[in-house]
Protein backbone atom coordinates (compact mmCIF):
# COMPACT_ATOMS: atom_id res chain seq x y z
CA UNK A 1 0.00 0.00 0.00
CA UNK A 2 1.08 3.51 -0.71
CA UNK A 3 -0.06 6.65 1.02
CA UNK A 4 -0.50 9.90 -0.85
CA UNK A 5 -1.51 13.27 0.42
CA UNK A 6 -3.68 15.79 -1.35
CA UNK A 7 -2.73 18.38 1.23
CA UNK A 8 -1.16 18.30 4.62
CA UNK A 9 -4.38 17.41 6.43
CA UNK A 10 -5.51 14.48 4.21
CA UNK A 11 -3.86 11.11 3.77
CA UNK A 12 -5.37 8.67 1.26
CA UNK A 13 -4.68 4.95 0.97
CA UNK A 14 -3.66 3.99 -2.57
CA UNK A 15 -4.00 0.29 -3.34
CA UNK A 16 -1.49 -1.42 -5.59
CA UNK A 17 -3.21 -4.00 -7.77
CA UNK A 18 -0.95 -6.68 -9.17
CA UNK A 19 -2.46 -9.24 -11.51
CA UNK A 20 -0.96 -11.94 -13.70
CA UNK A 21 -2.20 -11.85 -17.28
CA UNK A 22 -1.76 -14.97 -19.43
CA UNK A 23 -1.72 -14.40 -23.17
CA UNK A 24 -0.95 -17.50 -25.15
CA UNK A 25 2.16 -19.03 -23.61
CA UNK A 26 3.31 -15.72 -22.11
CA UNK A 27 2.59 -14.41 -18.62
CA UNK A 28 2.71 -10.70 -17.80
CA UNK A 29 2.72 -9.03 -14.38
CA UNK A 30 0.49 -5.96 -14.49
CA UNK A 31 0.53 -3.37 -11.69
CA UNK A 32 -2.01 -0.58 -11.25
CA UNK A 33 -1.69 2.15 -8.65
CA UNK A 34 -5.16 3.42 -7.95
CA UNK A 35 -7.54 3.51 -5.02
CA UNK A 36 -10.32 2.00 -7.15
CA UNK A 37 -8.95 0.72 -10.47
CA UNK A 38 -11.41 -0.10 -13.22
CA UNK A 39 -11.44 -2.83 -15.83
CA UNK A 40 -10.65 -0.11 -18.38
CA UNK A 41 -7.54 0.85 -16.38
CA UNK A 42 -6.50 -2.80 -16.46
CA UNK A 43 -7.21 -3.13 -20.20
CA UNK A 44 -5.21 0.00 -20.94
CA UNK A 45 -2.22 -1.41 -19.02
CA UNK A 46 -2.63 -4.75 -20.78
CA UNK A 47 -2.62 -3.00 -24.17
CA UNK A 48 0.60 -1.19 -23.25
CA UNK A 49 2.31 -4.42 -22.19
CA UNK A 50 1.00 -6.90 -24.81
CA UNK A 51 0.19 -4.70 -27.79
CA UNK A 52 -3.32 -6.18 -27.99
CA UNK A 53 -5.67 -3.21 -28.55
CA UNK A 54 -8.56 -2.66 -26.18
CA UNK A 55 -11.06 -3.36 -28.98
CA UNK A 56 -9.62 -6.86 -29.50
CA UNK A 57 -9.27 -7.82 -25.85
CA UNK A 58 -11.39 -10.42 -24.12
CA UNK A 59 -10.46 -10.79 -20.46
CA UNK A 60 -11.39 -13.94 -18.56
CA UNK A 61 -11.29 -14.21 -14.75
CA UNK A 62 -12.38 -17.39 -12.96
CA UNK A 63 -14.11 -18.62 -16.11
CA UNK A 64 -16.13 -15.46 -16.70
CA UNK A 65 -15.56 -12.61 -19.11
CA UNK A 66 -14.72 -9.29 -17.49
CA UNK A 67 -16.75 -6.36 -18.78
CA UNK A 68 -14.35 -3.68 -20.00
CA UNK A 69 -15.29 -0.16 -19.00
CA UNK A 70 -15.63 1.94 -15.89
CA UNK A 71 -16.37 -1.07 -13.66
CA UNK A 72 -14.30 -1.27 -10.47
CA UNK A 73 -12.08 -4.33 -10.30
CA UNK A 74 -13.18 -5.18 -6.72
CA UNK A 75 -16.82 -5.22 -7.85
CA UNK A 76 -15.86 -7.65 -10.64
CA UNK A 77 -14.17 -9.97 -8.14
CA UNK A 78 -10.67 -9.10 -9.29
CA UNK A 79 -8.29 -8.54 -6.41
CA UNK A 80 -4.56 -8.09 -6.17
CA UNK A 81 -2.91 -11.41 -7.04
CA UNK A 82 -5.71 -12.49 -9.40
CA UNK A 83 -4.95 -14.38 -12.59
CA UNK A 84 -6.55 -13.22 -15.81
CA UNK A 85 -6.51 -14.80 -19.26
CA UNK A 86 -6.30 -12.50 -22.26
CA UNK A 87 -7.80 -13.56 -25.58
CA UNK A 88 -7.07 -11.37 -28.57
CA UNK A 89 -4.33 -10.52 -30.99
CA UNK A 90 -2.25 -7.53 -31.89
CA UNK A 91 -3.08 -5.30 -34.81
CA UNK A 92 -1.20 -6.47 -37.85
CA UNK A 93 -2.32 -4.91 -41.14
CA UNK A 94 -0.37 -7.47 -43.18
CA UNK A 95 -2.07 -10.39 -41.41
CA UNK A 96 -5.46 -8.70 -41.69
CA UNK A 97 -4.93 -8.36 -45.45
CA UNK A 98 -4.02 -12.06 -45.71
CA UNK A 99 -7.12 -13.03 -43.74
CA UNK A 100 -9.30 -11.00 -46.11
CA UNK A 101 -7.69 -12.69 -49.13
CA UNK A 102 -8.16 -16.18 -47.68
CA UNK A 103 -11.77 -15.45 -46.73
CA UNK A 104 -12.42 -14.18 -50.28
CA UNK A 105 -11.07 -17.47 -51.67
CA UNK A 106 -13.24 -19.41 -49.18
CA UNK A 107 -16.34 -17.46 -50.28
CA UNK A 108 -15.53 -18.13 -53.95
CA UNK A 109 -14.94 -21.81 -53.15
CA UNK A 110 -18.31 -22.03 -51.38
CA UNK A 111 -19.97 -20.62 -54.51
CA UNK A 112 -18.15 -23.17 -56.65
CA UNK A 113 -19.26 -25.93 -54.27
CA UNK A 114 -22.87 -24.79 -54.62
CA UNK A 115 -22.46 -24.99 -58.39
CA UNK A 116 -20.92 -28.48 -58.13
CA UNK A 117 -23.83 -29.60 -55.93
CA UNK A 118 -26.27 -28.20 -58.49
CA UNK A 119 -24.45 -29.97 -61.34
CA UNK A 120 -24.54 -33.23 -59.39
CA UNK A 121 -28.30 -32.78 -58.94
CA UNK A 122 -28.70 -32.22 -62.66
CA UNK A 123 -26.64 -35.33 -63.38
CA UNK A 124 -28.75 -37.40 -60.99
CA UNK A 125 -31.90 -36.10 -62.69
CA UNK A 126 -30.57 -37.19 -66.07
CA UNK A 127 -29.53 -40.60 -64.70
CA UNK A 128 -33.00 -41.04 -63.17
CA UNK A 129 -34.62 -40.50 -66.56
CA UNK A 130 -36.02 -37.00 -66.08
CA UNK A 131 -34.71 -35.91 -69.47
CA UNK A 132 -35.59 -37.16 -72.96
CA UNK A 133 -32.90 -39.39 -74.50
CA UNK A 134 -32.34 -37.05 -77.47
CA UNK A 135 -31.27 -34.21 -75.08
CA UNK A 136 -29.08 -36.25 -72.71
CA UNK A 137 -25.85 -36.11 -74.72
CA UNK A 138 -25.91 -32.34 -74.99
CA UNK A 139 -26.85 -31.90 -71.31
CA UNK A 140 -24.09 -34.28 -70.19
CA UNK A 141 -21.58 -32.39 -72.33
CA UNK A 142 -22.60 -29.09 -70.69
CA UNK A 143 -22.31 -30.59 -67.23
CA UNK A 144 -18.87 -31.98 -68.13
CA UNK A 145 -17.66 -28.55 -69.35
CA UNK A 146 -19.03 -26.79 -66.26
CA UNK A 147 -17.43 -29.37 -64.00
CA UNK A 148 -14.07 -28.84 -65.71
CA UNK A 149 -14.52 -25.08 -65.22
CA UNK A 150 -15.12 -25.63 -61.50
CA UNK A 151 -11.99 -27.77 -61.24
CA UNK A 152 -9.89 -25.14 -63.07
CA UNK A 153 -11.18 -22.34 -60.81
CA UNK A 154 -10.47 -24.46 -57.75
CA UNK A 155 -6.94 -25.23 -58.91
CA UNK A 156 -6.30 -21.50 -59.39
CA UNK A 157 -7.53 -20.90 -55.85
CA UNK A 158 -5.18 -23.58 -54.51
CA UNK A 159 -2.25 -22.01 -56.38
CA UNK A 160 -3.17 -18.59 -54.98
CA UNK A 161 -3.41 -19.95 -51.43
CA UNK A 162 -0.02 -21.62 -51.89
CA UNK A 163 1.48 -18.23 -52.75
CA UNK A 164 0.30 -16.69 -49.45
CA UNK A 165 3.01 -17.03 -46.81
CA UNK A 166 2.66 -16.32 -43.10
CA UNK A 167 4.21 -17.53 -39.88
CA UNK A 168 1.03 -16.61 -37.95
CA UNK A 169 -0.55 -19.80 -36.62
CA UNK A 170 -4.13 -18.51 -36.98
CA UNK A 171 -3.58 -17.58 -40.63
CA UNK A 172 -1.93 -20.90 -41.38
CA UNK A 173 -4.87 -22.71 -39.78
CA UNK A 174 -7.41 -20.67 -41.80
CA UNK A 175 -5.44 -21.32 -44.97
CA UNK A 176 -5.25 -25.06 -44.24
CA UNK A 177 -9.00 -25.35 -43.58
CA UNK A 178 -9.71 -23.50 -46.86
CA UNK A 179 -7.35 -25.81 -48.77
CA UNK A 180 -9.05 -28.87 -47.25
CA UNK A 181 -12.47 -27.48 -48.20
CA UNK A 182 -11.35 -27.00 -51.82
CA UNK A 183 -9.74 -30.44 -51.93
CA UNK A 184 -12.95 -32.11 -50.71
CA UNK A 185 -14.84 -30.25 -53.41
CA UNK A 186 -12.34 -31.45 -56.02
CA UNK A 187 -12.95 -35.01 -54.79
CA UNK A 188 -16.68 -34.47 -55.41
CA UNK A 189 -15.89 -33.22 -58.92
CA UNK A 190 -13.78 -36.34 -59.57
CA UNK A 191 -16.65 -38.59 -58.47
CA UNK A 192 -19.06 -36.69 -60.67
CA UNK A 193 -16.71 -36.92 -63.68
CA UNK A 194 -16.57 -40.70 -63.17
CA UNK A 195 -20.38 -40.76 -63.44
CA UNK A 196 -20.20 -38.93 -66.76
Amino acid sequence: HYYITNNLSQVKLLTMYKVTVSHGAKKHQISIRDSCPTSEDLSTKIEAVTGVPLSRQKLIHKGKQIAIGGFGLPALGVSSGSKIMLLGRQDNPQNDALILKINKVKTDAEQIKAKVTDLDGQLQGIKNGYMPDDLKAEALSKIHKQCIGCVEQSMKHLEFLDSLQSSDEGIRSLKKSTVLFIQSMLDECDKMMEKL
